[in-house]
């Protein structure tokens, strides 16, 4: 009963977390994590690789072997 409202809660902490770290808006990510919970983790990941490829440039690749 007390693991949903935790997880959610975790989730939403985490996501705050990663968002100041890469330089996002965290507060706006957080209110929606708190609203979504861990659902949000594919839209949050999604859009911080968009944005990584939006500062890097068009014709840049992440990782050359």
């Amino acid at each position: 009963m007390l693991v949903l409202p935790v997880v959610w809660l975790l989730s939403a902490i985490g996501i705050y977390i990663a968002a100041l770290r890469s330089g996002m808006k965290a507060f706006k990510w957080a209110l929606a994590a708190l609203f979504t919970g861990p659902l949000l983790l594919p839209l949050f990941n999604s859009h911080k690789r968009l944005l990584l490829h939006k500062a890097r440039g068009r014709n840049t690749v992440l990782f050359r072997p």
